[in-house]
């Protein structure tokens, strides 16, 4: 199925090329069908999947997409919730995957924040929130990932000062970051650009609100932006994971062939 492999020479770069296992959504069954890559993003399995997945990335680099084996209660992550039960909810879930992360040897874990299509102000929690993603990020490292529509935080200095007061790094997600430069009228190489110095990871997907709705996670997209976005980020010293999902496979060649020539 997949015959794609990472064979260009870096040049000494650190830059690395990797995928997720959002590719074969999370089939355990699937594993032989991942392409060779110098990182593997572990998604949604099952906590029964869990030995069977070990034993496939024992000599492998990955990291952990929280919330792994396990779930939130409320299906999606809800960090900034002001509603108490569902913010504690999330932050348990995240704190034992970060502490099984640890355990299995990941190098990282991603956490999706704040919460997506949050119309409320939460800022009176913020604090709180913060130290919750300071604790986290003392089990290992934390990569959090831009989510869109979250109407009190979006912005790069939002995301910066969150970053500098709890010791967590950026996982830039270009399919939510096309999302919300949309819904809240910024530039997304501009947001990039401001983040670099914390930029650790970039999701490579395409989205628009259209596209979102038929493929969630679609390979490729013509956009002028999306273009623009590629072509800023391809030097960039950070970790390049692929994340589309299976249900749309129209340009999936196109994103194979920018993460081939990076």
């Amino acid at each position: 199925m997949w015959t794609i492999l990472c064979d260009k020479d870096s040049g000494g770069v650190l830059l690395r090329k990797g995928v997720s296992t959002s590719i074969i959504r999370s089939n355990p069954d699937l594993l032989e069908a991942l392409p060779k890559a110098e990182l593997y993003e572990l998604g949604f399995f099952k906590a029964e999947d869990l030995e069977k997945v070990l034993r496939f990335f024992h000599d492998k680099n990955f990291g952990i997409h929280a919330p792994f084996i396990y779930r939130y209660r409320y299906h999606h992550p809800n960090p900034t919730s002001l509603n108490e039960e569902e913010r504690e909810d999330t932050f348990s879930v995240n704190k034992k995957c970060a502490e099984l992360a640890r355990k299995i040897g990941a190098e990282y874990m991603i956490i999706h924040f704040p919460n997506a299509l949050q119309k409320e102000n939460w800022l009176s929690v913020y604090r709180e929130v913060e130290r919750e993603f300071s604790e986290l990020a003392g089990v290992i490292s934390v990569r959090v990932e831009n989510v869109y529509g979250n109407d009190h935080f979006h912005s790069a200095e939002d995301y910066r000062t969150f970053l500098e007061n709890t010791g967590c790094k950026m996982c830039v997600d270009i399919g939510h970051l096309l999302l919300d430069a949309e819904v809240y009228g910024f530039s997304p190489i501009e947001f990039i650009e401001k983040l670099s110095d914390f930029v650790e990871e970039f999701h490579i997907y395409y989205a628009d609100f259209e596209t979102y709705k038929k493929c969630h996670h679609a390979p490729w997209g013509e956009s002028k932006e999306f273009l623009e976005v590629l072509e800023f980020i391809k030097d960039f010293d950070a970790d390049f994971v692929l994340e589309p999902t299976p249900e749309c496979e129209e340009g999936l060649e196109k994103l194979f062939e920018y993460w081939r020539d990076l």
